[in-house]
């Protein structure tokens, strides 16, 4: 099931002066905490991510009340320097406090990359805690620490004030240089799976195995995108026209053909097409309804989507995923891969496979074609309109163009491929 988001509230940071003390403690953050808005839902369980360029060590605590923490023992922290990441069983400064650390370089700052997030996972009912970066996914944890098993009666338990912690503060950062934030009311624990089957589709083994995703789980704007576009007669071998795969590649591959020529024109991080299926409707970024052409060996620069939800469908041959935890040039490897082909559905929202890239690994000139679908979130109202992308060590903005709409480039590629030689 998909981690959605909590309703963001209305002002992250009070404007009241930060709980607790200004000055530094030993280990270089300041105890001064900025209590956000944000509070478990559930107490002792859930995620928070704040997205800022960490140049400098911070701390995450969560505590049972919007207090000052500092010195307090019943509460999580999480602090993350450049020397180490570490969870501590209180707000101190002192190496008795500390429940685990790690030095591995990945957990550390990243002071001179862009902005990233970092998030903090709490998770009472299997006494775990989880440290990540990029989206709040199982497979962008860095460092995890599990408690001790909850002792049997009639020994306490050291960490029952585990299940109160509910509160959410930020120290050691400046609450203006934070760019994003979200809070999910689960734990970080299975991933949803990326690629989408139909509900009549998935067996008990799917489930057991976290194979498959099913649009139920997704959010509401995935689930209209996939009933619109799953069904077995979105095809590009309409009954009128079922040469249409064959008619593009031929296309493509004939110097002076309409596809070779267009993409001749493209710059060489754009080499695909775009075929539109409708106007921007204003609830997307650009048409909401995107036939996308790959040629062989071609893809797409690593890119975000501005925030919407998509779902893609593949209509011909295969194309290769790959996600990546941030928009960075300092971000080039992915977190994880897939080939999709024919009839295989993917997905992404705001907070789960929103940065990607794609690529036709094909090495015989047979193109990919996919049915790129999206819609911004109910609760979005900022609708940016740009897909932004890594070019050359620097981000820059896409906007969601056309190359053709749909019914002309299909009675163009049809002309084509009739007056073609035999």
């Amino acid at each position: 099931m998909i981690r959605q988001a909590w309703p963001r509230p209305e002002v992250l940071f009070s404007d009241a002066p930060p709980a607790g003390a200004s000055e530094a403690g030993a280990g270089g953050v300041s105890p001064a905490e900025h209590y956000t808005g944000y509070v478990f839902p559930v107490s002792g369980q859930g995620t928070i991510s704040f997205t800022f360029k960490a140049d400098r060590p911070f701390r995450i605590v969560v505590n049972s009340q919007p207090k000052p923490s500092y010195g307090s023992r019943e509460v999580v922290v999480l602090e993350v320097t450049d020397r180490r990441a570490a969870f501590l069983r209180a707000n101190t400064d002192l190496p008795r406090d500390v429940l685990d650390e790690t030095t591995e370089a990945k957990a550390l700052l990243n002071p001179g990359a862009e902005q990233l997030a970092y998030w903090l996972s709490l998770d009472t009912n299997n006494r775990v805690l989880k440290y990540g970066k990029g989206e709040m996914l199982n497979r962008l944890v860095l460092f995890t620490y599990r408690f001790p098993p909850k002792p049997e009666p009639p020994l306490a338990d050291p960490f029952a004030y585990l299940a109160g912690l509910k509160c959410i503060a930020l120290s050691g950062v400046e609450t203006a240089s934070v760019a994003d934030h979200a809070l999910s009311s689960l734990p970080v624990t299975l991933d949803p799976p990326p690629q989408i089957i139909a509900t009549d589709q998935i067996t008990l083994e799917d489930i057991a195995e976290n194979l498959f995703s099913v649009a139920a789980d997704l959010p509401q704007a995935c689930q209209a995108l996939y009933a619109n576009v799953a069904g077995p007669s979105v095809t590009l071998r309409p009954k009128d026209f079922p040469e249409f795969p064959e008619a593009i590649n031929y296309s493509i591959n004939t110097p002076g053909g309409l596809c070779y020529r267009k993409l001749d024109e493209k710059p060489k991080q754009f080499g695909y097409l775009r075929i539109t299926m409708d106007p921007n409707l204003g609830d997307s970024p650009g048409s909401p309804y995107v036939l996308e052409i790959w040629p062989a060996q071609h893809g797409s620069p690593i890119h975000d989507h501005g925030d919407a939800c998509a779902v893609i469908k593949v209509l011909e041959g295969t194309i290769r995923v790959k996600w990546f935890p941030g928009l960075s040039p300092d971000i080039e490897v992915p977190f994880g891969q897939v080939d999709l082909t024919e009839g295989d559905v993917t997905f992404l929202t705001p907070r789960a496979y929103q940065i990607h890239q794609l690529f036709n690994p094909d090495d015989r000139k047979r193109m990919t074609a996919t049915i790129q679908c999206y819609r911004y979130p109910a609760d979005d109202t900022v609708h940016y309109e740009y897909f932004d992308y890594v070019e050359d060590g620097v981000i820059k903005q896409f906007t969601p163009d056309s190359d053709w709409e749909y019914l002309e480039f299909k009675a163009l590629i049809r002309k084509e491929w009739d007056a073609r030689p035999r």
